[in-house]
């Protein structure tokens, strides 16, 4: 409907897309709009189906069906009119349709990543955790970096006791969306596996998932996925100027190693200048650092912790 013209109060003036207010949020100003244009074209499906996006997006999802109907009753095959149908139902609670307008949507169009997506989170909801893996698989192939999927993949194979599976998925998952509280979550799952590869930490106000951290073979050389955990903590130290953080480092066994690693981390964030090295106490131990995590005790032979010192 971009482009169209449209007749307000004597005038002829442009119709703007059904899109534009959505992005705007216009909603009851988009209502109108598309009600007048309906006036003079009642079989526009398109025209109807925002509306019914518009009275959804005001959380008036019984007001929206009705304009999903219609839609579908003027274009029977657009699989986005079903996907947005089964969205009013999950918002009224009638899991069971809105489970049948997804599956209408992926018939449509095999390729449909929101209908694909959200029959996994369905799937998830039932415990079905083999139909939910094959749809969150399904929405990887077409999108490899949903995050959505990357997550919720691994939450299903934890449903199925894939272990080893589920930590190669959440490693995954955390290789590209390292920030937020799915990572967070993720990550404490991940350490409840015993896998320390990713770790939260609290760093001034924030809770912070951070790449656990690591040298190259036989150097004393950071891993580059060390570094960009570092440089997260250099911001936030320039950010705070008031921040200090203890840098506390184990290696068992080898207390000079040890310390060599919290000297190499405090100098790499210092090199970046900005941060005192006051800042950025250290300590090192030639012992295990012990974690407990869901439950379990782990001995972590070498290993770094971030500790925010309370002001």
């Amino acid at each position: 409907m971009l482009g169209m013209l449209l007749a307000v109060a004597g005038c002829v003036v442009p119709l703007k897309s059904g899109s534009y207010y959505l992005e705007k949020r216009e909603y009851p100003q988009g209502i109108e709009a598309q009600q007048a244009w309906l006036s003079e074209h009642p079989d526009d499906a398109g025209a109807c189906y925002y509306i019914g996006r518009y009275h959804l997006a005001m959380e008036q999802p019984a007001k929206a069906m009705p304009w999903f109907d219609k839609a579908i009753g003027l274009a029977p095959d657009n699989a986005d009119y079903h996907f947005w149908k089964g969205v009013a139902y999950w918002a009224l609670m009638e899991y069971g349709k809105e489970r049948k307008c997804y599956e209408r949507a992926v018939a449509i169009d095999p390729n449909h990543i929101s209908a694909h997506l959200y029959l996994g989170h369905g799937y998830t909801d039932d415990k079905d955790w083999t139909r939910a893996l094959a749809q969150y698989d399904t929405v990887l192939k077409l999108d490899p970096y949903n995050p959505e999927a990357l997550y919720n993949r691994a939450v299903a194979l934890e449903g199925l006791g894939r272990k080893e599976d589920e930590a190669v998925a959440l490693r995954t998952f955390l290789e590209d969306y390292p920030d937020g509280s799915l990572a967070m979550r993720a990550a404490v799952r991940l350490n409840m596996l015993g896998d320390f590869s990713y770790r939260n930490f609290i760093i001034g106000r924030r809770n912070v998932t951070l790449r656990a951290m690591a040298f190259k073979p036989w150097t004393r050389e950071l891993t580059l996925e060390s570094k960009e955990s570092l440089h997260v903590i250099e911001a936030m130290m320039k950010e705070d100027p008031k921040l200090v953080l203890n840098v506390v480092a184990y290696k068992k066994g080898d207390l000079a190693g040890a310390r060599e690693m919290a000297l190499t981390i405090r100098d790499y964030i210092l090199s970046g200048r900005g941060v005192e090295p006051a800042r950025l106490p250290l300590s090192w131990f030639d012992s295990p650092e012990i974690v407990e995590e869901g439950g379990k005790r782990h001995a972590l032979d070498d290993s770094v912790q971030f500790i925010t010192q309370v002001r």
